[in-house]
């Protein structure tokens, strides 16, 4: 390419995609027609284009669109806080770690209801890490992740719900994200038991939650 990926890009140039991202694109169904809010630099658009639906992404980052545009994605380079959603030109509306960015996430994910669905994934800042370093009196400021510093709104499993409620929104399916448990780099059988963690706690244990959702 001939941009310069951004430290987001850059991220999933190195680990791939998310678990998040996978839970995202697994709830669209293959060949609707995709609005992308905040697409970054394509890579889950360019996932869904691959399972034969059409997208269009909305990206306010030049250089993050720039790179979008190189990998086949049409993007609109829009403030979403600015400029209404065209969501009735859709069958759903992709919001992947996005409305936790926003000044106002509940009137952005609000002009998605003329699509008839949304998909949003939102980081939890209940998950153990979080909750460790808050025990440690730290409140870190990163590049990316739970404490990414351009994170304007925190999220737990019960506030997600709360956010998709007061948008006008019903919860119709739901997923958990995983992460590491505690001790798993030392004692790697913990793997194994990470999924049935991530189910049954998802509150403790869940990196993010991913909704379906559909109006009420």
């Amino acid at each position: 390419m001939n941009v310069v990926p951004t430290s987001y890009g850059a991220l999933v140039a190195q680990n791939g995609l998310a678990a998040s991202h996978r839970q995202v694109i697994d709830l669209v169904t293959p060949g609707s027609r995709v609005l992308d809010v905040g697409c970054a630099e394509g890579y889950v658009a360019a996932e869904l284009l691959a399972r034969g639906c059409s997208v269009v992404g909305i990206e306010r980052d030049p250089r993050a669109a720039a790179i979008a545009r190189e990998r086949g994605i049409e993007v609109l380079g829009l403030d979403v806080e600015a400029v209404p959603l065209a969501a009735a030109r859709f069958d759903v509306v992709v919001f992947a770690d996005v409305l936790e960015h926003l000044r106002d996430p509940v009137a952005v994910l609000r002009q998605a209801l003329p699509a008839g669905r949304a998909v949003v994934s939102l980081p939890n800042v209940a998950h153990w890490t979080a909750r460790r370093s808050l025990l440690r009196g730290r409140f870190p400021r990163e590049g990316f992740g739970l404490f990414d510093r351009t994170h304007l709104h925190f999220y737990t499993r019960e506030t997600a719900h709360e956010l998709a409620g007061e948008a006008g929104f019903r919860v119709v399916a739901e997923r958990f994200a995983g992460a590491p448990l505690p001790l798993e780099s030392r004692l790697p059988v913990l793997r194994r038991v990470r999924p049935l963690a991530v189910r049954t706690r998802p509150e403790l244990f869940a990196l993010q939650t991913v909704l379906e959702l559909e109006p009420l």
